[in-house]
């Protein structure tokens, strides 16, 4: 009797094998969900970075077109009154740029618009320098905007 308790019957073997078979079945069907998982997880990461690439152009070219700063021209070169109105609108604009780069920098500290910003900024208060030794009697009015 101890004999056939150690040896399993055919109806145990075919069960065993059959619970086998039901357990492959599942773990295939865990690693296809897992796999369709991994390329939906893929899909969304794709689309988040499309969508942010998309968002970034945007404020770029909402930058562009929100700072207009225009050469003199060079017939109103010595005009002093063209040259405190060209600096009134230049530092008009270059307070414009100070706003979007502290509300971005708030917003995404790590943006590369923030770059592009302050880099414009920097041409901008170069060119300010420019023109304040170009024409020394304004420097009362550049150096009280610009600082």
């Amino acid at each position: 009797m101890s004999s056939s308790k150690s040896t399993p019957t055919f109806a145990e073997l075919f069960e065993t094998n059959e619970l086998k078979a039901q357990i492959q079945e599942k773990d295939t069907v865990i690693l296809k969900l897992k796999e369709k998982i991994k390329s939906s997880s893929g899909d969304v990461k794709e689309r988040k970075v499309e969508s942010k690439v998309e968002e970034i152009e945007t404020q770029k070219f909402e930058l562009d077109h929100r700072v207009d700063v225009v050469p003199l021209v060079p017939k109103l070169h010595k005009n002093r009154t063209a040259h405190i109105d060209y600096m009134k609108h230049t530092l008009e604009e270059v307070a414009t740029l100070r706003e979007l780069v502290e509300s971005e920098r708030l917003l995404s500290p790590l943006n590369t618009l923030l770059a592009y910003a302050c880099k414009y900024t920097r041409r901008i208060q170069e060119f300010l320098m420019i023109l304040q030794q170009t024409c020394p009697r304004i420097t009362d009015l550049g150096t009280n905007l610009v600082a």
